[in-house]
């Protein structure tokens, strides 16, 4: 059956004229489900570790080409099929995390992906819905759809778990020309970009005869937009490139490589404190001015006095180099409950502690359970790993002629949390990570792409400590100089430098967002008005 859509004029016995919209009939397509997976798949293999980046930007398609004329209901439900693909895909490594690392068994671990990745594929399903709808309203849907995206991705970062993991736009890290956008849009222009290519291949592939003429002023606009943002971006990494360094730091690291199921037995606490002692001297040797260990190196409470501290500090002398770790700690709450943080501090080389920073973006049914209340099945996944507080103070630490801001594992996915220790006066930025939780999947490589973005959204480089890897140094442009292997013991001392450049995302935050997100209630409360008046 043909689909029909659109307003259609019914003239009535006495005179009078009203406009009805009609809604498309559900074409007969047996494939609207393959489809949708399809679209899924593709977009996780976009993603590290397959890393097949050209499929973010015809990943949408099959999508696309299966909503063509259906109800809006339908439209959801195929959207949601995608989204619950993807997040399967791309985050199935929740089962190795907690299957390995807590009493949960395996058959329940897949129950909890199963259940996040069915949340989280609303969001894919309120696109499909919404870009039916600019259809069925006849607003312009190829160009409202990246706006439209963009604000669900963006919702999806701090609603209602904050889960910004996976923006389909880090599929492109590797891209090096196109992702210097970031400066201005972050992460969220690089989508808009992947979207817009999506819905105008998939519209040329379902105009037929004179129709396809329409699709031209969509081609040539993307067409000309690509080809001036990677030309841009090259101009633009070139410049950056050329321009004098506003300061440099040498700095070490080093990766442990501590079995997560070791990492909290007292009996192998003198083993690992014994292997960063034995990095830290030999990566001190090269004269580094600061040296990193990963989220949680010291395995005990550091902020306890004891003999266990004592010796931290009495290394911090002994190389005359300040030292940045990772350490679980404490504070009491007014009720008198002690509450764990997950805590970053910094001893200078003279031995005294200079400061601390605690986490503040936790993750979600890992260190803590949103809506404790309704997700009461799952709270024995955090009682295995912890029950963690958030910080409430981007610290900014400060080193002779250097000052940084310290993100703590999954706080790197995060840009508006970053941008705050860059506004604080951060020259560069540390992550600091223990992702010996998520084995050999694709986890540590998908945590070090996302990272990328933060350097190229503030122009300032990142290094990477990772407990089990990937330890690597991040330039101001994104692009990774060094980066080490997964699970191998290993020390690096390199050299960095920024250049004082303050961008505009760095100034002024989500704009690009905000703009997406206004565009999109503008088209919707259009669409409504033009129904109500018809």
């Amino acid at each position: 059956m043909a689909d029909v859509a659109g307003d259609v004029a019914l003239v009535g016995s006495n005179g009078s004229t009203e406009v009805a919209v009609v809604v498309a009939e559900e074409p007969r397509n047996r494939f609207g489900v393959p489809l949708a997976a399809l679209s899924g798949l593709c977009l996780a293999a976009s993603l590290p570790s397959l890393e097949i980046a050209p499929l973010a930007w015809i990943g949408l398609v099959p999508l696309l080409l299966a909503i063509r004329g259906r109800s809006l209901r339908a439209a959801f439900g195929l959207g949601w099929v995608t989204g619950t693909v993807f997040f399967l895909a791309t985050c199935y490594w929740i089962i190795h995390t907690i299957g390995h690392y807590t009493n949960v068994p395996v058959l329940l671990a897949a129950g909890i992906l199963l259940l996040m990745s069915s949340v989280l594929g609303c969001y894919h399903g309120a696109f499909a819905l919404g870009f039916r709808w600019f259809e069925i309203r006849r607003l312009p849907a190829v160009w409202l759809a990246p706006a439209l995206w963009v604000t669900l991705e963006w919702l999806r970062g701090w609603f209602f778990i904050g889960f910004p993991w996976a923006a389909i736009g880090y599929s492109q890290y590797r891209f090096h020309s196109l992702v210097q956008m970031a400066e201005v849009t972050g992460v969220y222009g690089v989508s808009a970009v992947l979207v817009l290519f999506n819905v105008v291949v998939a519209a040329v592939l379902l105009a037929r005869g004179s129709g396809a003429r329409r699709n031209l002023p969509a081609l040539a606009t993307l067409t000309l937009l690509v080809v001036v943002l990677v030309g841009l971006g090259s101009w633009r990494a070139a410049a950056l490139d050329a321009l004098p360094a506003a300061g440099t730091l040498r700095v070490g690291l080093a990766q442990g490589n501590v079995e997560q199921d070791k990492k909290w037995n007292p009996a192998f606490q003198a083993e690992t404190m014994g292997r960063y002692r034995q990095l830290t001297e030999a990566a001190a040797r090269e004269r580094p001015e600061l040296i990193i260990w990963p989220e949680t190196a010291v395995p005990f409470f550091f902020q306890e006095p004891g003999p266990e501290r004592d010796g931290v500090l009495a290394l911090a002398r002994e190389i005359h180099t300040p030292l940045l770790f990772g350490s679980p700690a404490f504070r009491q709450l007014p009720s008198g409950r002690l509450e764990q943080l997950n805590r970053a501090y910094l001893v200078l080389a003279d031995g005294r502690e200079a400061g601390v920073y605690d986490k503040m973006e936790l993750v979600p049914f890992g260190e803590y359970v949103p809506f404790q209340s309704v997700f009461f099945f799952v709270s024995q996944v955090v009682t295995a790993i912890g029950n963690i507080g958030p910080g409430l103070v981007p610290t900014v630490f400060e080193l002779p002629g250097a000052r940084f801001g310290t993100l703590i594992c999954y706080e790197g996915v995060f840009p508006a949390l970053t941008r705050r220790f860059v506004a604080g006066g951060a020259n560069f930025l540390v992550n600091v990570t223990n992702d010996a939780w998520f084995g050999r999947t694709s986890a540590p490589y998908q945590h070090l792409a996302q990272d990328t973005f933060r350097a190229i959204e503030n122009r300032v480089p990142m290094v990477r400590a990772a407990n089990t890897g990937i330890s690597a140094i991040v330039d101001a442009d994104g692009q990774i100089r060094w980066q080490g292997p997964l699970f191998e013991m290993l020390w690096h001392v390199d050299e960095i430098h920024w250049t004082g450049v303050r961008t505009f995302y760095a100034r002024f935050g989500d704009v690009f967002v905000w703009g997406c997100v206004l565009v999109t209630a503008a088209a919707i409360a259009y669409g409504l008005a033009r129904r109500a008046r018809s």
